[in-house]
């Protein structure tokens, strides 16, 4: 079965983050109206292709302020 951008997104954080930092910092990866969403713990969202475009360090600057 083909993983969605998000499901890689989220495997890939705990590469660059590792599993609890991902787990604090993400609330959510979901769909809305046929694009996908990462929802973080302080309330900030971004879609799964400009993380992909952004890279983990500016995301995690994004995600953590």
């Amino acid at each position: 079965m083909l993983e969605s951008p998000g499901q890689r997104w989220w495997n890939a954080a705990v590469k660059m983050w590792g599993y609890d930092l991902r787990n604090q910092l993400v609330a959510d990866v979901f769909y809305s109206d046929g694009t996908e969403f990462i929802k973080f713990t302080n309330g900030k969202e971004i879609t799964v292709e400009t993380a992909w475009r952004w890279e983990f360090g500016r995301v995690l600057n994004y995600a953590s302020s």
